[in-house]
């Protein structure tokens, strides 16, 4: 069968560092995978809804039941207000679950991710897709992800800010809730904000090689699965 990207990219900049290096990583996954299939998400473009009471009221329902068969939580909304959050959740997970390799742009907001990412975020991860305690995996497993950041600053081990890098250690974390953190890797575009902050200056030559790395790692990641 095809492999399928899901590529998702949440810059509100059509022109960011992040959107680069996405579309670097997508055009080398195409080269590579000719009959696939792209998926291309935009959540600065077209944001997806915060979760509702409705959505809680689904999840909180299967979580108290165990209920892990997906079939059955794609029918568990009730009421029409549920069935119609549920929809909009489950065109989000369709994707995920199409999805063999996983492209993620995520610009660093206030030492964080964008909100219309954790919005999706919150969408997608629900109770059935949660590792299985008793096999200790889950739906999602055995797909590649490749989270793509863009920082104004830097934020890597040995520099003054690496406690504040609260991106990394989340999505390893959050991610691997799913089973998503077995084959993640993450590109890291570094000091952006030295291309029109004085006093960062300094540093354009650090963030045009860190820029650089984040491209050849884009093309690697990209080429390297369904060869």
């Amino acid at each position: 069968m095809p492999p399928t990207l899901l590529h998702i990219d949440t810059s509100p900049r059509p022109t960011s560092t992040t959107r680069r290096v996405t579309a670097e990583f997508a055009a080398s996954w195409r080269a590579a995978n000719e009959s696939g299939t792209h998926l291309h998400r935009d959540l600065a473009t077209t944001p997806v809804p915060h979760i509702n009471a409705e959505q809680i009221a689904v999840t909180q329902r299967i979580e108290s039941t165990g209920l892990r068969d997906l079939a059955e939580a794609r029918a568990a909304a009730r009421t029409p207000a549920e069935r119609e959050t549920w929809s909009t959740t489950w065109k989000l997970v369709d994707e995920l679950l199409a999805a063999d390799t996983i492209v993620l742009g995520l610009p660093m907001h206030n030492f964080s991710l964008p909100a219309t990412f954790k919005a999706w975020l919150d969408r997608v991860l629900i109770p059935p897709l949660v590792v299985d305690p008793e096999t200790g995996t889950g739906p999602l497993a055995g797909k590649q992800v490749v989270v793509v950041t863009a920082r104004g600053g830097a934020y890597g081990p040995g520099t003054p800010r690496h406690g504040y890098d609260f991106q990394e250690p989340y999505l390893r974390a959050a991610l691997g809730m799913v089973a998503l953190a077995d084959d993640l890797s993450f590109l890291h575009a570094e000091l952006t904000k030295s291309a029109y902050v004085p006093r960062l200056a300094g540093f354009q030559r650090l963030a045009a090689e860190s820029l650089k790395e984040a491209l050849e790692g884009a093309r690697k990641h990209a080429q390297r699965v369904h060869l």
